[in-house]
């Protein structure tokens, strides 16, 4: 029994057909019709056997009848089905869209944006002309399928799944996440209700020439990021600013999710892939990622099914010595804020000691891989870079590398971008050169697969060739075909390659574009401007030193001029309290004799009298 008509007999199992169109009419003062005795024998000798084949069927097949009829029973899951098929495009031709699906919280709770609101993801389904039964007879045998079915040159099928990990920078401290959950990167609310696939390994539509891409017949996945956390966070619960961090988690319930309700158990192929802050996360997590899957498949495919990871600018290194520093004032005073993490910050930095905050801060610590975290034991947030964990991934991957990325340089080294300066020149050269030292290992690898070209770019490898192979073409001959791929740009520059459509410029360095007379001009240009903006910097501190000196001097002189007023207040006071104290002492002194003259006064008449002899 196929998924569509599972879904199909929902309505049947619901009760909103015909029946209760029946159940209507008689509700309404009609009785319903009255049967002969010998016709209710019949149909209840009919509901007695039903009842025991249903039995039997649910004794033979019910693990795997039973486990869709759960989901499909009621009207609001047959309801959710539907919408699921229909946003995919399984109920019709293929679309080049794909509608936004979120996450059921019941069944993943974790699995949410920054802002908890629920995880999201995009499907486009394969249309494929044969059952599901018809494919897994002719599993592995190309020659076996139609064309439609074997795609380009033997390449994706309809059993091929390209799962998607967008890409989109991170949030590594309170502020920025708060933000970042107020748009599209941070809630699920604000994602668009549909994207369109037309780019990239995705692209679901023919070339100019009306050729397959090889991977457009292939099932299509976009992972919604949301999370901030390079799909790294394993929080269960808000942090106290209230921000989720749970990318892993998303990740982990849309491979659920397309194994329970899409279909991709009869899965051949799964690509893994991932964009920028998707690539690093896949990286380090594709381990544990392709044993979830190989968990939840039927018995028959576990061991089949082709499972590989394919991180697009997803190789990373810690940036200790990368950083872009610029000799003027202006600039290293914003690196000494840089270094003291100011908010203020235009760039994230990307060395190790800031790494140790954001695996802590993102809750990443179980998320980095397993057999990296056994050989760094002290040091396991090393492990969250490809460079450090790439050595003991169990799963093939192809990395696609531009030598000199331009949104890694400046969102995570300081560059300014302007390529027509010597010295940030000077600086995109010696990165891509590092660039080339630390992808070495990929290239000493026995199953890994490596694309690396000569271009300022960051991700968009769409026409990009080396040695006259294309991007998307190497790619797919190391997952379908299992060649051998390493191409790497020869020639030396910034963007070298005339496939880079990114950049365009001819390189001083090399002894092209501008004279010497020209460039003598413009570093002299460069330096009378660091100057200038170096003596204005200098007025700068020399006068704000000087307000704040007159300030402190002020706020001193106040404060002793206040001290003593108050000493002054205090002395009055105690000069005062003691005069009083005097004058009524002496008040009372008077009071005090003139009581006793009076009593001295009343007193001797009395006296007298009593001394006066009585007469006879």
């Amino acid at each position: 029994m196929s998924r569509r008509d599972v879904v199909a007999l929902a309505p049947e199992m619901g009760g909103n057909g015909d029946d209760r169109g029946r159940r209507g009419r008689y509700a309404r003062g009609k009785s319903p019709p009255t049967a002969s005795t010998s016709t209710r024998k019949w149909e209840a000798a009919l509901a007695v056997a039903g009842v025991v084949l249903a039995s039997v069927a649910c004794a033979r097949f019910g693990y795997s009848i039973g486990d869709r009829l759960y989901d499909l029973v009621s009207d609001s899951r047959a309801q959710r089905a539907s919408k699921m098929i229909d946003a995919a495009g399984l109920s019709g031709e293929r679309r080049l869209t794909a509608e936004k699906m979120e996450l059921d919280m019941e069944r993943y709770p974790h699995a949410r944006c920054l802002d908890g609101t629920p995880g999201a993801y995009y499907v486009n389904l394969a249309t494929s002309k044969m059952s599901r039964r018809d494919a897994k007879d002719v599993k592995g045998d190309a020659s076996a399928l139609g064309e439609d079915e074997r795609g380009s040159e033997g390449y994706a099928t309809a059993r091929t799944w390209v799962i998607m990990l967008q890409g989109g920078g991170e949030c590594v401290a309170a502020p920025g996440c708060a933000e970042r959950a107020g748009t599209a990167r941070g809630s699920s609310e604000l994602l668009p209700d549909e994207i369109v696939y037309d780019r990239g390994i995705q692209a679901v539509a023919s070339d100019d020439v009306g050729k397959s891409l090889p991977f457009s017949n292939a099932n299509m996945v976009t992972v919604a990021y949301c999370s901030g956390d390079l799909y790294m966070g394993r929080a269960q619960e808000a942090d106290a600013t209230g921000m989720w961090h749970s990318g892993s988690y998303i990740v982990e319930a849309v491979l659920q999710e397309l194994i329970r309700a899409y279909g991709m158990t009869d899965a051949d192929v799964i690509l893994l892939a991932g964009r920028s802050a998707g690539g690093i996360g896949l990286v380090a997590q594709v381990d544990a990622w392709a044993d979830l899957i190989r968990e939840r498949l039927p018995a028959e495919a576990k061991s089949s099914v082709k499972i590989v990871g394919a991180p697009f600018a997803g190789y990373h290194f810690f940036h200790n010595e990368t950083t872009f520093i610029d000799k003027s004032a202006d600039a290293k005073e914003k690196a000494g804020v840089t270094r003291r993490g100011d908010d203020a910050l235009n760039y994230i930095p990307w060395d190790e000691d800031s790494f140790k905050r954001y695996v802590e801060y993102w809750r990443a610590q179980e998320s980095l891989p397993e057999a990296c975290v056994m050989t760094h034991s002290g040091e396991e947030w090393r492990c969250i870079v490809a460079a450090h964990s790439f050595k003991t991934i169990r799963t093939p991957l192809f990395f696609s590398q531009a030598l000199t990325d331009s949104v890694v340089m400046r969102l995570h080294d300081n560059f300014g971008g302007d390529l027509t300066k010597r010295k940030q020149l000077k600086f995109a050269v010696k990165w891509s050169k590092t660039m080339r030292r630390v992808l070495a290992p990929v290239l000493k690898h026995p199953s890994a697969g490596l694309f690396a070209a000569q271009c300022y770019m960051h991700t968009d490898f769409d026409d990009v060739s080396i040695d006259g192979v294309s991007h998307h073409t190497a790619l797919a001959e190391w997952v379908f075909h299992e060649k051998t791929v390493r191409l790497v740009d020869a020639c030396d520059g910034v963007s070298c390659n005339p496939t880079c459509k990114s950049f365009k410029f001819s390189n001083p360095l090399d002894g092209g574009g501008n004279s010497a007379v020209e460039d003598d001009r413009d570093e002299e240009e460069e330096l009378a401007s660091q100057k200038k903006k170096s003596l204005v910097a200098t007025r700068r501190t020399e006068s704000r030193r000087a307000s704040a000196a007159s300030a402190a001097a002020s706020a001193a002189a106040s404060a002793a001029a206040s001290a003593a007023a108050d000493i002054g207040s205090r002395a009055v006071d105690a000069a005062t309290a003691r005069r009083d104290a005097r004058r009524d002492a002496r008040r009372l002194d008077r009071i005090t004799a003139r009581r006793t003259a009076a009593r001295a006064r009343h007193d001797t008449p009395h006296a007298a009298a009593d001394a006066t002899p009585a007469r006879t």
